[in-house]
């Protein structure tokens, strides 16, 4: 089963031949859906405990695990490869740790699950999390996936979600095609907001980035 959209889900290694991307689910503490999907487990400091209390084999676990009783570090750590344990004083978050982590380990997708809710300011800081590698790192839940994308030619599958929206943290020139309010080579900026809530045509829409970076947040009503 491929979770994530039909393209991504395969790599052209030569002209005839396509193989499985790897994928890597980094579960955060406020997880609360673990979807089934062909990927490697990752648990970042509670997130593991939620991954091991529902079966799912880790192949890292990785925190400060500062809050977590002695009996569940032990199930975390039979229930996972690789445990690392993370001082508590520490410069970054343990999503950013743990993303840092996985990337390195050389996966070309990463979905980070229960990054969304709860403290507003860890919220930001694992939305700015994707920027750190456009188009391979996706935030989702039931009814959002959040992408990065960089300068290219993307196509975006609607794939159930009603809405796409385009954001950038300083200035971006973009191309919309196949959707709702089109755009050609238009420069925004952070300060504009009217590139919420477009809608995808016909199943998929194209995102033409000329410069800089953009945020696109794909959402549904519940």
């Amino acid at each position: 089963m491929c979770w994530w959209p039909a393209p991504t889900c395969l790599k052209m290694i030569s002209e005839r031949r396509l193989i499985p991307l790897s994928i890597a689910l980094i579960a955060l503490k406020l997880t609360k859906r673990i979807p089934e999907i062909e990927a490697d487990y990752i648990g970042a400091d509670l997130g593991a405990l939620i991954l091991a209390k529902q079966g799912k084999h880790m192949r890292l676990a990785l925190g400060d695990f500062d809050s977590v009783a002695p009996e569940d570090l032990d199930l975390i750590r039979q229930m996972s490869d690789e445990m690392i344990v993370l001082n508590p004083i520490k410069d970054d978050s343990d999503s950013e740790s743990a993303l840092n982590h996985v990337l390195a380990m050389g996966y070309d997708h990463v979905i980070m699950c229960g990054a969304l809710g709860g403290r507003i300011d860890h919220e930001i800081v694992n939305l700015r999390l994707v920027y750190k590698s456009p188009g391979r790192i996706s935030i989702m839940d039931d009814q959002n996936r959040i992408t990065a994308y960089g300068v290219g030619r993307h196509v975006i599958k609607a794939e159930g979600y009603s809405y796409i929206s385009f954001f950038t943290e300083s200035e971006a020139i973009i191309s919309l095609e196949n959707m709702k309010y089109p755009l050609r080579d238009r420069r925004i900026t952070y300060r504009d907001l009217y590139t919420v809530s477009n809608e995808i045509l016909s199943g998929e829409g194209i995102l033409e980035v000329s410069s800089g970076s953009v945020l696109v947040i794909q959402s549904k009503d519940q």
